[in-house]
């Protein structure tokens, strides 16, 4: 018994469509993610000038002697909570401006490596602090998470990588200077390279 004309038909429709999806699939795999939120970086980089300010005339900088440690520190652990949050925000917010798939396969990839760098930074970070060797914070975050943009923007476009080697230079700095330069250190590179980078970002890839 022969199949129908129209069931062929169907079959064959279905057929097409489960290899378009599959094209759409691998093209997704392989391709790069575009969806970093300049307008958001720039957002960070302000935020970060204000925490080194609030380092510099309130809490001081936690490696100084007269400083507040806690005081100090808590500034940058709300200055990280509030730059996910803002990171993550405009970043969807982008997405459906420009019709992206914002969880896509090529983002995932992307945060293995960058979540990687970030969580070792937050290990080496709590080592020092139990140490007390408040010192050595500025190349540590400046570092990873220069490390944690290189591996993310692997799969992302090129300013991403470039800002991360930016880092590390900013770091490799660090290790060189003395501790007092440590919040110029953190303004240059939190805040200075988020502000450019950023504008570019925005300015070439759509916000």
């Amino acid at each position: 018994m022969h199949d129908s004309p129209d069931s062929v038909s169907t079959m064959r429709g279905r057929a097409a469509h489960e290899d378009l999806q599959y094209i759409r699939r691998t093209l997704d795999a392989a391709g790069s993610f575009s969806g970093i939120p300049g307008r958001g970086m720039v957002v960070i980089g302000l935020l970060a000038l204000a925490a080194v300010g609030l380092n510099l005339c309130v809490t001081g900088a936690p490696w100084d002697v007269a400083a507040r440690p806690v005081e100090s520190l808590a500034v940058w652990a709300a200055l990280l909570a509030l730059s996910i949050f803002i990171g993550l925000w405009t970043m969807a917010r982008k997405a459906r401006r420009t019709g992206q798939v914002m969880w896509s396969p090529v983002l995932r990839k992307a945060l293995w490596g960058y979540c990687a760098a970030m969580l070792l930074g937050g290990m080496l970070s709590a080592a020092v602090i139990r140490q007390r060797r408040f010192d050595l914070l500025p190349e540590i975050w400046l570092g990873c998470y220069g490390t944690a943009l290189i591996a993310g923007g692997v799969m992302s476009v090129a300013p991403v990588r470039w800002m991360g080697i930016a880092y590390l230079v900013l770091a490799g700095a660090g290790a060189l200077l003395p501790p007092q330069m440590g919040l110029a250190l953190l303004a240059a590179g939190f805040g200075g390279l988020h502000l450019a980078f950023g504008a570019y970002i925005a300015w070439r890839h759509d916000g």
